[in-house]
């Protein structure tokens, strides 16, 4: 066995978890997701266990159903917040203004939610004694 092969199958196997863990994180199931791009659900496990490769075109409906970057499907997606800062712009970018500005002020109130409950978190974890 060539070298590249073994290269193809690591890469193969990468897509097919990043698939599957977006797949889960966006709340599909392999059935669903085979519906909606037009696939028998055995295709979407062939893909997700690195047995068959998917197209770009069939990464690119997956990325677009999952609402994730292209690059989360390539394992390439750090979890930067940049990465998602441009995957949510993707996301309004054709939206009108003022929808945007809407959809701005949610994740701003979602956001200083978030960090209102790390602090909470942190607060009860250092208060609660440690038994040794």
């Amino acid at each position: 066995m060539k070298a590249a092969d073994l290269d193809l199958k690591d890469l193969l196997r990468r897509v097919g978890a990043a698939i599957v863990s977006q797949r889960k994180a966006a709340g599909f199931t392999q059935a669903r997701v085979a519906d909606a791009i037009g696939l028998e659900k055995e295709t979407i496990s062939r893909m997700e266990n690195g047995v068959i490769a998917p197209s770009v075109h069939r990464l690119w409906q997956f990325a677009e159903l999952f609402g994730c970057p292209l690059s989360a499907l390539l394992g390439e997606y750090r979890g930067g917040a940049g990465e998602d800062a441009g995957a949510i712009a993707a996301q309004i970018g054709d939206l009108p203004r003022d929808d945007r500005r809407a959809i701005l002020r949610i994740v701003t109130d979602v956001a200083s939610l978030a960090r209102e409950r790390e602090l909470i978190e942190s607060q009860l974890e250092a208060s609660i004694p440690v038994s040794s």
